[in-house]
């Protein structure tokens, strides 16, 4: 009974890691293209160059950095019984349009519902019953469901803290930067705004297969993105092992 719930994990994270791969894939086996050229694409088109605002920055939640694309996610130690580990409990991102230019030409990203693949990251660690700083409790007071972990227990003598020990991780696509797009060229005149600038936005859509911003040329995103669906694939492959051994 055990062995066959073993493989039936394994068998659905090989299916899962499959599936996490396939950004990488479209990523991976493509060329990319100069930004002038992408103004009447026909299909995906890719694209490195550097990041650049257009109006405004967006606050990242956790640093209250000016950036153009945030994700971020919590980490809580959790305990159970005789057991404790790192767990998610809370994740996202967020940004604005911004400026991709290249030494051809510039042309405007929305990166909106991409999938992000941002390695500049900032880790901040709050011990359970210590005061988060300002960012952090703006951020769990008004953008979270999460409640403060700044709890504590007086028993007169000594005050004891009960709050978990959180870790809060925060990766940024910011001004400046050297970045890789992937996704679908739309003709759109309003979208010029200088010389350089091509008449076009890059976004998601029906005519890409993936939609991937990175702050990171193409072969690093390629590898970024597959690491997930790689794991996912190792700890279905070790399931199914563990349980075909259990069989002998």
């Amino acid at each position: 009974m055990f062995e066959v719930l073993f493989v039936a994990v394994g068998i659905g994270l090989v299916a899962g890691g499959c599936w996490k791969l396939r950004p990488a894939y479209h990523v991976y086996r493509g060329d990319t293209d100069d930004v002038v050229a992408v103004e009447r694409a026909d299909g995906p088109v890719e694209l490195e160059g550097t990041a650049d605002r257009i109006d405004a920055t967006v606050t990242a939640p956790l640093t209250g950095s000016g950036c153009l694309v945030y994700e971020y996610e919590v980490e809580e130690y959790q305990s159970s019984g005789k057991n404790s580990s790192w767990n998610t409990v809370d994740r996202g991102a967020g940004g604005v349009p911004f400026r991709l230019e290249d030494e051809t030409a510039s042309v405007r990203v929305d990166p909106a519902g991409a999938d992000l693949a941002l390695a500049s990251e900032d880790t901040i660690r709050v011990d359970g019953g210590e005061p988060e700083p300002e960012p952090i409790r703006e951020f769990l007071a008004t953008e979270s469901d999460l409640e403060s972990e700044n709890t504590s227990v007086d028993l007169k003598v000594v005050e004891i803290a009960t709050g978990n020990d959180r870790k809060y991780h925060e990766r940024r696509l910011e001004p400046g930067e050297e970045a890789y797009v992937f996704g679908q060229s739309r003709y759109d005149v309003d979208a010029r705004e200088r010389m350089r600038d091509v008449s076009a936005v890059i976004e998601d859509g029906p005519g890409a297969p993936a939609f991937v911003v990175a702050d990171a040329s193409q072969e690093v995103a390629a590898r970024r993105l597959a690491k997930p669906g790689l794991t996912w694939i190792a700890l279905g492959l070790f399931s199914a092992t563990i349980a075909t051994i259990a069989t002998l």
